[in-house]
């Protein structure tokens, strides 16, 4: 199976953390924001694989409703490689998990 090529000197990685900087430094840490940054980079590391990035990924649940996630890896057959839940660093991200497992 394929591994993703990332290294710290890549850079999508430097600008993803420049990215951080620029919003440290303005004092924004809010997850929405922080949210762009990774968005970049995620979609960078999918196209290594063919994969999309979906953003704003709705699934169906058990419950017969829908889970919405920040986005979706999928490839080119719309099989799902994983998904992305955006947090910031004072978000409980125990308690998040278990919040979107019960709701499927």
């Amino acid at each position: 199976m394929p591994q993703l090529q990332l290294k710290p000197t890549h850079k999508v990685v430097q600008d993803y953390y420049e990215s951080l900087a620029q919003f440290e430094k303005l004092g924004i840490k809010h997850e929405g924001a922080v949210r762009s940054a990774f968005q970049t980079l995620l979609e960078s590391c999918g196209r290594q694989f063919d994969w999309k990035l979906v953003p704003e990924y709705r699934s169906k649940s058990k419950a017969n409703g829908q889970v919405q996630v920040d986005g979706a890896l999928l490839d080119n057959y719309g099989l799902v490689h994983g998904y992305w839940e955006a947090k910031d660093s004072a978000d409980d991200l125990n308690k998040e998990v278990k919040a979107k497992f019960a709701l499927g």
